[in-house]
């Protein structure tokens, strides 16, 4: 198939590498492994990809600095940090480059297709729009004779959600205070101002909605968010970089939280 979508896997570990090519082979995508970061900026050079898994930690150029590398030289694939233990650090160094997600290596393999396939369809959806904006600069370009200048239009990194339907479920609007999150197009606004979120933090913030004012734990928000279980630390490690992300979206003082309350040690609550 010509139309595959190209994906790249960079891990030190062989057995990593190995498994995650099959996994992802099977499941119809074309699959290009790399065992150091050297390797896979070399092979960004060469040709383009759709997505790449990359291994935070690893011998000589780590996963960060492979990131880098890439969005340096222009490429636009998404981007899905594999980890062992995770790090609030990393998350934090990664927002600068647009990580779509972090994983833990023992993640079910389940979630980790949801997730590539999640990266790859938020992909297609800029794309889409970019292509939109491009047609729609040139007819009017061709209307005017190019006597007007086309505006520069940014496209939105999330899709736009199309109008409801005649029938939607009664229950798809949940509103605490001034948030307010539509289950069915998994938008949310808050005071008014649209929040944008990626699909993990959507369905984060909405398991913290739906229990507002009470503690929910590590484990319970990857079980609720992510459907999977693990370990209270490996829980602990994989939700914290999602809060933060979470808190430069809707907090006004993201170092002073006042709606996503931390329980040190504990898990997090939502406090509207």
């Amino acid at each position: 198939m010509t139309n595959q979508p190209r994906v790249l896997v960079v891990d030190d570990e062989q057995n990593i590498r190995l498994t995650l090519n099959a996994l992802l082979s099977r499941a119809g995508y074309a699959v290009t492994t790399a065992a150091t970061g050297e390797e896979a900026v070399a092979l960004f050079e060469r040709e383009p990809f759709d997505l790449m898994l990359v291994d935070l930690q690893m011998p000589g150029m780590k996963g960060m600095e492979v990131v880098a590398k890439v969005r340096e030289a222009g490429h636009d694939a998404i981007i899905i940090v594999l980890t062992g233990h995770g790090s609030l650090d990393s998350a934090i160094e990664g927002i600068r480059f647009g990580i779509f997600d972090y994983l833990l290596k023992t993640s079910d393999p389940n979630h980790i297709l949801a997730r590539v396939a999640a990266g790859l369809e938020e992909r297609a959806a800029r794309r889409r729009q970019s292509d939109l904006l491009d047609t729609i600069g040139a007819a009017v370009q061709e209307l005017t004779g190019g006597k007007v200048q086309t505006p520069v239009l940014t496209p939105s990194p999330q899709p736009v959600a199309p109008p409801p339907p005649p029938n939607e479920p009664s229950g798809r609007v949940l509103t605490i205070g001034p948030l307010t999150l539509d289950t069915w197009h998994q938008t949310a606004t808050l005071n008014g101002r649209s929040l944008n979120l990626t699909p993990t933090e959507f369905r984060l913030l909405l398991c913290l909605a739906e229990h507002a004012g009470q503690m929910l734990s590590y484990t319970q928000l990857v079980r609720c968010a992510q459907g999977y279980e693990t370990t209270d630390l490996e829980a602990g490690e994989l939700i914290k970089p999602h809060i933060h992300h979470l808190r430069q979206k809707i907090e006004p003082e993201p170092s002073a939280p006042r709606y996503l309350l931390n329980v040190r040690g504990k898990g997090y609550i939502l406090q509207i």
